[in-house]
Parts: structure tokens; C-alpha cells; sequence
């Protein structure tokens, strides 16, 4: 017997396991970078906004109504400024995921080595 013939050749896919996780991975980041400037737009804009029609709600002449409305936007940015605070976790999370995502994958293909067992109990 040759040497040649107790080595086993490795069936090599075009398909990697890694490839169905780009996709995922890709959609995560354009997803945090859009939260990032709807966050930045929305304060710019909603200043903006704010500044236009100042002199609408100061001429509205119940001040229980004037009251709410100003009452309304003044919570309205605190909760933009709150939600904006948390970006930072999000962003760090997806982070994880990604690496998360990427060694396990990666760990799948190394592990299994195209010998076809893909663990099982029984």
C-alpha cells in the first residue's frame, strides 16, 4: 500500500458557513448607523420645528392649552434625549452579536471539518 492512499481528501463546498451570516451582519450595522441619525436628525429637526411655530403657540390665547402644548414638547425632547442616552448599549450589543456570530460560525466550520457529523445526541 502506498502512502498516498490512507490520506483522506477534503470535499471542499463553494458554500461557506460564514456566507449566511454576512447578510445579518450587514443589515445590524446600516441598522445602528440609521438609529444614529434618525436620533440626530429628529433633535435637529424638531428644534427647527420648534423655533418656526414658537410665536403660533405663545399667540394661542387659552394658557391651559399653551400650557399642554409646551408642557407636550418639553417631554417630547426628554425622551429623545433618554432614548438617545441608551444608543450607546445598542450599539455595543450588536457588537457581541456580531463577534458572537462570526466565532461561532467560524467555530462550526472548524470543528465539523466536512466530515458530515453535525452532533447529535443519538
Amino acid at each position: 500500500m502506498q502512502e498516498n492512499e490512507f490520506v483522506e481528501e477534503l470535499d471542499y463546498q463553494e458554500e461557506g458557513y460564514v456566507q449566511e451570516n454576512v447578510g445579518a451582519i450587514i443589515f445590524l450595522i446600516v441598522g445602528v448607523g440609521v438609529a444614529t441619525l434618525v436620533l440626530i436628525f429628529v433633535g435637529t429637526l424638531g428644534g427647527q420645528t420648534y423655533s418656526l411655530v414658537e410665536a403660533d403657540i405663545d399667540a394661542i390665547s387659552n394658557n391651559t392649552t399653551k400650557e399642554y402644548i409646551k408642557e407636550g414638547i418639553v417631554s417630547s425632547f426628554q425622551a429623545l434625549k433618554q432614548t438617545g442616552s441608551y444608543l450607546p448599549i445598542v450599539v455595543l450589543a450588536v457588537i457581541i452579536f456580531i463577534v458572537l456570530s462570526l466565532v461561532i460560525g467560524l467555530g462550526g466550520t472548524a470543528s465539523y471539518g466536512g466530515g458530515g457529523y453535525y452532533g447529535g445526541a443519538l
